[in-house]
């Protein structure tokens, strides 16, 4: 038997080191991954030929004791790569069970990541913090992803990927507080590739890449956030994350603007129809005119147009952006070059009538609901509509 260890990725891959020789499990057919990853998680453990087929196959499923003894000698085979008879040196069969040989000396990345997570031992902070990243550098990616789905890989995966994002948000604020920045950028966007729409990310990665003087990648990464944020979740970032972005838009560009090229950069674009803009800079578009509005005494309106199913029901996510692509369109054709609309969440669009009282505001709402149900007959969208005030802040 050799004497070589094995190392074993389980974290964003599935891979055995033997020496020199590595194998890329995940590229293999999904039982024979699934077989080899649960003798590895089970330590020694005898599995009985029956505990095996039933996390094979499912209920559906035909399973044999031939079909499991096949994919046995597939994944022998397999670790044959590392070596002349690796596989049955590992793979062990005796009395109606398999296992993974317990004397042979393995180190797996989910163990190690695990150990390095753990810091109820006191210890010096500077020591603490090292091992922490250490344990992040381990967790390359959600455990074992070419098994995503399956109810025994997940059951494995949710208490590392916890532990992960645990570990992360533990990390962040004391690489932030001893200034760290250059440390911070790389182990946020790698926890937001996981998970994108966690804003306790967001905001110290933009922190970061602002005292890196990195305003516009700081500003796309606000862009990208609140784009993903609204079309998946239907809700907006937080004041404190706009705050940041309104930081890192300011001073972009230090050059100084002339008057022909200010001119340029205010003029109106020549696109007929109304304006269809982001739900902060729409905000700021009502602000400006209700301020207006109070010289008249005549306050603006704004329009919720709301997508609802049948019977109030949510809709599907694919119907659900078709008909608000559509319904973009309706909008934009029936309001006119004065007014301005927005979505507002994932299936709804808030317009801003600054010239229509409130009977003028109900017509035009009419008229889109006419023509979108013209347009669309068998869309399974329906439209909620209502028509409010733009009333100046209590406190002016």
């Amino acid at each position: 038997m050799s004497a070589s260890p094995l190392r074993i990725q389980m974290l964003g891959g599935f891979t055995i080191r033997r020496g020199d020789q590595e194998i890329a499990i995940n590229d293999r057919s999904r039982k024979l991954c699934l077989l080899l990853a649960y003798l590895i998680q089970a330590q020694g453990r005898p599995a009985p030929y029956h505990e095996l087929t039933d996390l094979l196959w499912d209920e559906q499923e035909q399973a044999s004791l031939n079909t499991l003894k096949a994919i046995l000698h597939r994944a022998r085979a397999c670790l044959d790569q590392l070596g002349p008879e690796t596989g049955r040196e590992l793979l062990i069969s005796r009395q109606g069970c398999y296992q993974w040989n317990p004397k042979v000396p393995l180190s797996i990345d989910t163990e190690e990541f695990l150990r390095l997570c753990q810091t109820d031992s006191p210890m010096e902070v500077e020591i603490d913090l090292s091992q922490r990243l250490s344990a992040l550098k381990l967790y390359q990616g959600d455990f074992l992803p070419a098994l995503a789905g399956h109810p025994w890989a997940a059951a494995q995966a949710k208490p590392l990927r916890c532990a992960y994002f645990q570990t992360v948000a533990a990390v962040l604020p004391l690489l932030e507080h001893r200034n760290r920045f250059q440390d911070v950028v790389p182990l946020a966007k790698a926890a937001l590739v996981l998970d994108p729409f966690r804003e306790d990310l967001c905001q110290p990665l933009m922190r970061a890449l602002l005292q890196l003087e990195r305003r516009e990648e700081a500003a796309q990464c606000y862009e990208d956030f609140h784009q993903q944020l609204l079309s998946q979740r239907g809700v907006l970032p937080s004041a404190e994350l706009r705050a940041l972005y309104q930081q890192a838009r300011r001073d972009w560009d230090p050059r100084a603007v002339s008057p022909v090229t200010l001119q340029e950069q205010l003029r109106d674009s020549p696109e007929s129809g109304a304006l269809l803009c982001e739900y902060d800079f729409f905000r700021a578009i009502c602000r400006t005119v209700s301020r207006m509005a109070e010289r008249t005494g005549t306050p603006p309106h704004v329009v919720l147009i709301s997508l609802v199913g049948t019977e109030h029901t949510p809709l599907a996510r694919y119907s659900l952006d078709r008909a608000m692509d559509n319904l973009e369109i309706v909008i934009r054709a029936r309001l006119r070059r004065g007014d301005a609309f927005t979505r507002c969440s994932a299936s709804q669009f808030v317009l801003l009538l600054p010239h229509a009282n409130y009977a003028d505001s109900q017509m035009v709402s009419s008229r889109i609901v006419r023509a979108f149900t013209r347009q669309y007959p068998h869309s399974p969208a329906q439209l909620q509509v209502s028509v409010q005030p733009l009333l100046p802040s209590a406190d002016r």
